[in-house]
């Protein structure tokens, strides 16, 4: 096994350069969701397996356009089959004048590489790619099999990436490892064994649509002034009545976030009649859809009580938006250690156990395909995610292909 280990590690380190030009065409290579076009992602991923000596990659597609990409690295078929797994889209660039660099460029400033996807998540999938040939190029006989499955759609739901390879059970795995940025304050910050879930619905609060000249000679109730009220309400008191199980890989709890969309009213001269409000709830393991429910329809009640001529109701949005499941990788699980054993050989510590606060595929992975998913651990901090100036260490594309492909070989073994 040390043999092998210090194969794979001497494969990686030869690489580096190669890793990080290639994490760099990755950030190039435009996967904006929306408006959701992974086709480029796709080759891109393809033709750098081949030129690796990883042929047999498959596209599985519910539309043309939004290709997701499979690769098994056989090994044992008698053994275990590990999959790592990561989202070939980004959100969009956003306000483009917010950034130093182009965000279409992987570009290195005071060993920092900055670029649209950088940490979520295209220097994971290079580092998974990089990895497999490690293992491949020596000739490790691994005891299972290593499946990379690189995803559509992440970003706006995941109907054509994770969902789809649910409703068509097209992968199969002992257990997967998702490569969203692990840190919050500082990368590799944590293992992260919990994906929040998220829920998401909307407040609406009906009003009297009339004539706004004659609002103050007959009676009438100002529905956008109304769902002021509720949604100022609903920020200061509604959190504390959300019920959940404190856990202790994320003290943080449950998040609600109020107003993230609003409107409200028709035109100047229009009492408005019809005001709403939208709100997502991020949620622990253990917490449901009726029990949020009864929780925010009793939050209501007391309001109505206090304003009896409060005409206010929720909704939640269409599903999976309505409801995705939070989720939790077993601490006890084999790749735990696994994985962190791995980190440790490269960084220097064992990180943590954690949780991810957003919401990721790993419920999707986890209860759709029954695949126990840790959730998080790969290269990046959240709060650069989805924000301008997105960068990562410039050591982390190497860091992360030597951590996928030791934990790789310490949960697979060899044969």
């Amino acid at each position: 096994m040390e043999e092998y280990k210090a194969a794979v590690m001497s494969f990686l380190t030869d690489k580096r350069e190669e890793l990080l030009e290639f994490t760099c065409d990755l950030i190039a290579t435009p996967s904006m969701n929306p408006p959701g076009d992974e086709r480029a992602m796709a080759k891109a991923v393809i033709q750098r397996l081949d030129a690796l000596e990883l042929k047999g990659a498959e596209v599985k597609a519910k539309a043309p356009e939004r290709p997701n990409v499979l690769y098994q690295l056989n090994g044992d078929p008698n053994g275990n089959t590990l999959m790592y797994t990561g989202h070939l889209d980004t959100k969009p660039i956003g306000d483009r004048t917010q950034w130093k660099t182009d965000p279409l460029r992987g570009e290195i400033v005071d060993d920092r590489l900055y670029g649209l996807g950088s940490g979520d998540m295209k220097a994971a999938i290079a580092a998974m790619i990089y990895a497999a040939a490690a293992l491949h190029t020596g000739d490790v006989p691994l005891g299972g099999n290593l499946l990379l499955a690189f995803t559509a759609d992440e970003e706006a739901g995941s109907t054509y990436g994770a969902d789809y390879l649910v409703e068509e059970q097209l992968v199969r795995a002992n257990a997967a490892v998702l490569g969203e940025p692990a840190g919050i304050h500082d990368e590799w910050e944590h293992l992260c064994l919990i994906s929040r879930g998220n829920c998401c619905f909307r407040v609406k609060v009906q009003g009297t649509q009339m004539h706004s000249s004659i609002s103050d000679i007959l009676p009438s109730v100002n529905a956008s002034a109304e769902m002021a009220h509720v949604l100022l309400r609903m920020q200061k008191d509604l959190p504390s009545r959300i019920h959940f199980t404190p856990h202790p890989l994320c003290s943080q709890g449950t998040t609600l976030n109020v107003g993230v969309m609003v409107k409200g009213g028709v035109f100047y001269g229009v009492y408005p009649g019809l005001a709403e409000f939208a709100c997502d709830l991020r949620t622990l393991p253990g917490m449901t859809q009726d029990g949020v429910r009864q929780d925010i329809e009793a939050f209501l009640d007391e309001l109505r009580r206090d304003d009896p001529q409060l005409k206010v109701q929720f909704d939640f949005e269409p599903l999976p938006l309505g409801w995705i499941e939070p989720s939790e990788f077993p601490s006890d699980h084999p790749l735990v250690v696994a994985m962190q054993t791995a980190a440790e050989q490269v960084l220097g510590y064992r990180p943590p156990l954690g949780a991810i606060p957003g919401t990721t595929d790993a419920p999707k992975l986890q209860f759709g395909l029954g695949i126990p998913t840790i959730p998080a651990f790969g290269p990046g901090r959240l709060p650069l995610a989805h924000s301008p100036n997105e960068y990562i260490s410039v050591n982390s594309p190497l860091q992360a292909a030597q951590i996928y492909a030791l934990g790789a070989l310490e949960y697979l073994g060899v044969k």
